[in-house]
């Protein structure tokens, strides 16, 4: 069992954080902000067991803090800049060297961060950590930005995977999902898609593409009406391979990262729990999807403060 660490916050709290992370040496956009301080939690997860195509999703979380380094911090979507939010970077997870116990600590990290009142900020690794999250949190509408459905049962004999550990959490809990940007499918994954019409919408890439940011975000309102909280997931293959090429499994025709972040700008609200980036290889260029996926991450911290502040 890790050692427990308690802190004790400025209010007279007490906050229990286990040490499942090894501090980074280069955090976020270089944040010192203590844990107690905090509203938003960075961990990384690099997890690199499952990759069906390119692997080196573990060297993502380190890739994105370096270049988060070389942004501008003020947002012009939500006027607010860096020393308006508070954040704190514990580093990557340690124990991600098999992927049951990946798992496993990410739901425990992410459980401690919200029973802290805090939001968990992940940094992936391969699109399998998010079932770890959505143990812990268990969102009532997950909104997944995706190439992809991951619903396969099971793929190259792996039932826990980057391709189907989204069928796994339907499976095994009770939240509706909704994704955004799919155009990569697998006949089995579309055929299950039709079958649990009543807990899944598939908005495709081309839906968005042909008819607008409003189409996705009319979905999204849909199946936020009356659920009490949510999940944010963003794989960058998500994103046209213009904008992002070192993605585990690029596909051509994705979305812009303005179209990703109007998405996010209309759709997240204060019931967003948290989440997640992934499947960034920063090794297959020369850093450009490294920096989008460090701008992307910035803009949802800013766009979820921005909700919390006007539903406060």
């Amino acid at each position: 069992m890790p050692k427990l660490v308690r802190s004790r916050g400025s209010g007279g709290g007490t906050h229990l954080l286990e040490e499942l992370c090894n501090p980074t040496l280069q955090p976020f956009l270089d944040t010192s902000a203590k844990f107690e301080e905090a509203q938003y939690i960075i961990i990384g997860a690099p997890l690199d067991l499952t990759a069906s195509h390119r692997s080196g999703s573990r060297f993502a979380p380190d890739a994105i803090r370096q270049a988060s380094l070389y942004l501008e911090t003020y947002s012009s979507r939500t006027h607010l800049d860096w020393n308006d939010v508070e954040v704190v970077d514990l580093g990557n997870l340690k124990g991600i060297d098999e992927v049951e116990g990946a798992i496993r600590n990410v739901e425990t990290a992410s459980r401690l961060i919200n029973a802290a009142g805090k939001v968990p900020v992940m940094l992936g690794g391969e699109h399998t950590i998010t079932l770890g999250a959505l143990r812990a949190l268990n969102p009532d509408v997950v909104v997944d930005l995706d190439a992809h459905l991951d619903l396969r049962h099971r793929l190259l004999g792996l039932e826990l995977s980057h391709a189907t550990f989204m069928r796994r959490a339907l499976e095994e809990l009770d939240h509706n999902l909704v994704v955004l940007g799919c155009r990569a499918l697998s006949k089995e994954e579309l055929e299950f898609a039709e079958a649990n019409t009543d807990r899944l919408k598939v908005v495709s890439a081309a839906d968005l593409l042909k008819s607008g940011v409003n189409h996705g975000v009319e979905v999204v309102r849909r199946e936020l009406e009356g659920a009490s909280s949510a999940y944010l997931s963003i794989d960058m293959d998500v994103l046209d391979p213009a904008s992002a090429p070192a993605v585990g499994n690029p596909s051509p025709e994705g979305i812009s990262v303005t179209m990703l972040l109007d998405l996010l700008a209309e759709v997240v609200d204060a019931r967003f729990s948290g989440f997640d980036l992934t499947e960034v290889a920063p090794h297959y260029d020369s850093g450009l999807t490294a920096t989008q996926a460090a701008y992307i991450t910035l803009e949802a911290i800013y766009t979820l403060e921005s909700a919390r502040r006007v539903e406060a």
